[in-house]
């Protein structure tokens, strides 16, 4: 028999018994569905940390003052005012590897334009804050040293910032108000999305350092040149690990710690924190694909249990192909054929359901999810291996019957 009789006789057994067959294929179809949704959720997240990344910048460290105690209680982590202005400037200027030692100030407040107002991070920066961050204006431009040595009010702004403020209008050249202070907005960012965290890159307002201390966040009477962190550029990926311990030997030294004494910072590598969810996103894709992968093995085993049961129905159906002609490798060939097809069938029901259910989620839940053609290649391969490996021994169990044997059972 020719290949192509093998599969239409093979479509015939399977239609003659369809309700059987599609028993057979429901633990393939929820298998293969369930892996896909996973993979594609997995895919997406790792697509979204990727970006995230790539909006951080590249080769940055985030140093943050210590945890305060008072009265020997350990306040939350950022809480003293142990560095400074200065910090920033003994950073770039002593350690080799870095390039920009930026320092910021920030708090959460109300922003108001017009009748409308919007609670935003506010963060008071100089002008080589964005360019650690690699970030550009989307219009107007960005405000210059001589403004923050002047204070002068001026403002950049994110995107959802510009939009919850002027509904779509234009932000250029309008003022904003926090308290009693107006500011100009000169610049609108282009768009980021989210960072690693969670939060909005883009629900953002960046004043001068020296016009937040001075008019809107104010200076700490017990440091007034504090600021609350120092973002530091690097010259590579490979140098971060050298400048971060050398960073950590010049504050020792300029907040005169003693030999054996905690630091009052901290210095932390933006990317590895990053590198690391992306890390725990993997571990969690293998689990549950893991989990998953346990409802493709018992659908492995529902398809050779129906195929044994065809084995048994159709023994007369073995003895007479045999006596007119049928070698064992023709009927081991006809039932492997058989299951293959019902597993490479729940498979394109399986990938259909799981591409639905991706595009479903995003809708239903907002989470990122990536479906490409390399997984469906891998599903559908997946699903005729099953076939294969639980298909063989039914196969093998009919080419084995003797003729006379199978007759005689039939009868």
């Amino acid at each position: 028999m020719r290949s192509l009789s093998y599969i239409l006789f093979a479509v015939r057994s399977l239609r003659a018994h369809l309700m059987r067959s599609m028993l057979a294929v429901i633990g393939i179809i929820i298998g293969i569905a369930a892996v896909s949704v996973v993979v594609a959720l997995a895919e997406g997240a790792r697509a979204e940390v990727s970006r995230q990344i790539a909006s951080l910048g590249s080769n940055l460290l985030l140093v943050q003052p210590g945890a305060q105690v008072t009265q020997g209680v350990r306040r939350p982590a950022g809480s003293s005012l142990s560095l400074t202005a200065g910090d920033a400037v003994a950073v770039a200027r002593e350690v080799p590897e870095v390039v920009i030692a930026a320092p910021f100030v920030g708090d959460q407040e109300t922003v108001i334009s017009g009748d409308t107002n919007w609670s935003t991070l506010l963060a008071g920066v100089t002008p080589n804050f964005f360019d650690a961050r690699g970030w550009t204006p989307a219009e107007g431009q960005l405000f210059r040293t001589e403004q923050v040595a002047s204070a002068a009010k001026v403002a950049v702004i994110g995107r959802t910032l510009a939009r919850e403020l002027f509904h779509g209008g234009e932000a250029l050249g309008q003022f904003v108000r926090i308290g009693r202070t107006s500011y100009a907005v000169i610049g609108v960012l282009a768009e980021k999305g989210q960072d690693f965290t969670g939060r909005d890159q883009d629900d953002v307002m960046f004043i001068p350092l020296s016009s937040a201390k001075k008019f809107t966040i104010g200076r700490a009477q017990a440091n007034p040149d504090a600021v609350h962190t120092i973002l530091v550029k690097t010259e590579s990926a490979d140098t971060m690990g050298e400048a971060g311990s050398w960073i950590s030997r010049v504050l020792r030294q300029r907040h005169k710690i003693a030999e054996g004494k905690p630091d009052d910072f901290r210095v932390q590598n933006l990317v590895q924190i990053a590198h690391t969810r992306d890390k725990t996103y993997r571990q969690f894709t293998l689990l549950v694909s893991a989990l998953a992968g346990i409802s493709l093995l018992v659908g492995g085993i529902g398809v050779m249990n129906i195929m044994l049961i065809a084995v048994s129905e159709r023994t007369n159906e073995i003895g007479v192909r045999l006596v007119v002609g049928a070698c064992p490798a023709d009927i081991r060939r006809q039932f492997l054929l058989e299951a293959i097809l019902l597993c490479g069938i729940g498979g394109l029901l399986g990938l259909a359901t799981g591409y639905v259910g991706a595009r479903v989620i995003p809708l239903a839940l907002g989470w990122p999810v990536e479906f490409n053609e390399a997984m469906a290649v891998i599903a559908l391969a997946c699903s005729t291996l099953i076939g294969i490996a639980f298909g063989f021994l039914p196969a093998e169990r009919a080419a084995r019957l003797e003729p006379s044997v199978a007759l005689r059972h039939s009868g």
